[in-house]
């Protein structure tokens, strides 16, 4: 028994001793599999706490260059031709991976990863949501493939203002874009539709005239590429127009000339038919007709029965200055004089865009799209600026004083495609640089590069009607070119980045040659869009001798447009008839002599039949 116990107390030993050893190689095992586990534990947050400081330090923008067009395009592809990743690449308009965010640690200098969000943003939980607007970015630059230096290389100054994210709603970019939409349908709602064309079109019409016999007549009206009204109604509901924004010395120049001619004038007399209508002697047949010099028809003081004009003074000198009082139908068949027997069937009918006054019949009024004076004899007796203009009319009477149509045409189009084209911009451009800037400072480059550009144009080619925003939308442009100026050391090769931007900018401006392009207002707005974008869009400061610099260069661009406002407006209104006579280049070049007839405008004969 003793041997048997003895036996199974060494098997039993034998087997605690292996299940020892066993325990303690399990022991060790696990000791080994912790000190790994604690070991990659450790390594993983020391390279999470090393990429967490480099992107603290870099603004996790480690990328030479950001994504062009192109490449965001075929990222954009590659996105969605992947069905895991198919609904978040149409979500967010860009390629985006399952694990793609903004804390990757992969976002590209001022853009995106090949897969991924912008960095620094906030996530997008919406279609509508957009990703920041970073300083130096924006639609243009994508379309130029701008390549921009690693932030590492710039100074931790510089890389603390560029870890700056500017992500504004677009306000202001909504509501002109709703203004300019409502304007328009307003515009087609109350107006004709113009002939579509680039040249006025002749329109014919046989009817029955003045002198009592039918004959055929016809006026050029202006025809309207862009589809939209004829430009005498744009006038009348606010386009750019000098005589209805100042007492024009030369339009009253000219109504004087014409009334002179007027006072020359007499008083044609049918004498079959007992019609009469005022005309000059040379248009006046004598087989059928006897002209009264110096006389006036149905207006003279022997009928007229008003006692305020009964004192005899008010009828000498020349008929241009009698008073309006006319003879009444009552009286005119117990009247002696042959002109005041007579039934006046011609008065002033204002015509055409510059208001010419012209001694026809109602129905030729009609027909022409005139404005029909009933109550006068006499062109001088009527102020066909007044129907022109339209709006609120003047605060005195004759003296033109619209000058809100320096800011009103801004907002105005002349058609359907001209809206379309401007909305394009708006969207696109307009709207990226208000990301960037905020709603209060793009809003006041943009108005104030519209109303430059509206008085540049105003002063250079006065009798020209314009609308439009193109002086405001030069204007942007500009704040893109101070964009890359104010900012010239973040980019990689900014000579080149600046180059492509001014031979896009020369292209537009050859463009405003073509005729009916108002080239005057783009250059207009594009000198204040210039000067007011250095005073207030945010820029970045690589010193403190530069932040005085470019405190200085805010000063001076300052004063400078207020200067410019100043001379705008003191030589538009002051020192009128300064013509620049090699100016009209800027606006047109005459490659034909034909041209450019419809690029400028000059004021024509007021008075006629």
């Amino acid at each position: 028994m003793s041997g048997y116990h003895q036996a199974g107390n060494e098997v039993e030993g034998g087997e605690a001793m292996a299940a020892f050893a066993g325990g303690q190689r399990s022991a060790t095992i696990n000791q080994n599999n912790w000190n790994k586990k604690f070991q990659t534990m450790r390594a993983n947050k020391l390279k999470t706490s090393v990429v967490e400081q480099n992107r603290q330090n870099t603004g996790n923008l480690d990328r030479d260059r950001r994504p062009g067009a192109m490449t965001m395009m075929k990222n954009f592809y590659t996105g969605y031709k992947n069905p895991e990743t198919r609904d978040q690449t149409l979500r967010h308009g860009r390629a985006v991976s399952k694990k793609s965010n903004f804390d990757t640690g992969k976002g590209g200098f001022f853009g995106t990863e090949e897969g991924g969000q912008p960095s620094g943003g906030k996530v997008e939980t919406d279609v509508g949501d957009d990703p920041a607007r970073n300083l130096g970015e924006g639609f243009l630059a994508d379309l130029m493939d701008r390549e921009y230096k690693t932030l590492s290389k710039l100074p931790p100054e510089v890389r603390k203002q560029l870890r700056v994210k500017y992500d504004n709603r677009p306000y202001f970019t909504s509501w002109v874009m709703f203004v300019n939409i409502v304007i328009l349908v307003i515009t087609l709602a109350t107006q004709s539709i113009a002939p579509i064309g680039f040249t006025d079109k002749l329109i014919t019409r046989q009817l029955l005239r003045h002198n009592l016999a039918y004959e055929t007549v016809g006026y050029n009206q202006t025809t309207n590429f862009w589809i939209g009204p004829d430009f005498q109604s744009l006038i009348h509901l606010g386009a750019k127009y000098a005589p209805c924004m100042r007492k024009d010395q030369e339009w009253f120049d000219s109504i004087d000339r014409d009334t002179v001619t007027e006072d020359k004038g007499g008083c044609c007399v049918r004498n079959d038919l007992n019609v009469c209508w005022q005309t000059q002697a040379t248009d006046c047949t004598s087989t059928f007709a006897t002209f009264y010099d110096d006389k006036v028809c149905g207006l003279d003081e022997a009928g007229c029965t008003n006692t305020a004009y009964s004192n005899t003074t008010l009828w000498e000198g020349k008929y241009s200055t009698w008073p309006n009082c006319p003879i009444s139908e009552e009286n005119r068949g117990n009247a002696t004089l042959p002109t005041l027997k007579c039934e006046v069937s011609a008065r002033p009918c204002c015509v055409g865009l510059q208001g010419e006054c012209l001694i026809i019949s109602q129905e030729e009024c009609e027909f022409r799209q005139g404005f029909f004076h009933e109550e006068n004899t006499l062109c001088s007796q009527v102020s066909c600026i007044t129907e022109i203009c339209g709006l609120s009319g003047f605060l005195f009477d004759d003296i033109p004083d619209q000058f809100y149509r320096a800011l009103l045409p801004t907002f105005m189009h002349a058609g359907v495609v001209h809206l379309l084209i401007t909305l394009v911009f708006q969207a696109t451009i307009l709207r990226d640089q208000e990301k960037f800037a905020g709603w209060w400072r793009i809003g006041f480059i943009y108005m104030c590069s519209g109303i430059g550009g509206t008085m540049l144009s105003a002063i250079l080619i006065p009798y020209m009607p314009e609308v439009g925003a193109s002086g405001a939308l030069y204007g942007i442009l500009a704040s893109l070119l101070v964009e890359v100026v104010v900012n010239w050391k973040i980019y990689k090769n900014p000579c080149i980045e600046l180059t492509k931007l001014l031979l896009l900018l020369a292209i537009l401006f050859l463009v405003g040659l073509l005729p009916w392009i108002d080239n005057f207002a783009h250059i207009g707005g594009f000198v204040f869009g210039f000067l007011t974008a250095f005073v207030v869009l945010p820029h970045i400061n690589y010193s403190a001798e530069d932040r005085i610099a470019k405190l200085v260069v805010q000063i001076v661009c300052g004063i400078l447009a207020v200067v410019l406002f100043a001379l705008l407006f003191i030589v538009f209104y002051l020192a009128q008839g300064s013509e620049c006579q090699n100016c009209s280049f800027l606006n047109c070049i005459p490659f034909t002599e034909s041209f450019c007839q419809d690029s400028t405008m000059n004021l024509r004969p007021r008075v006629g039949n």
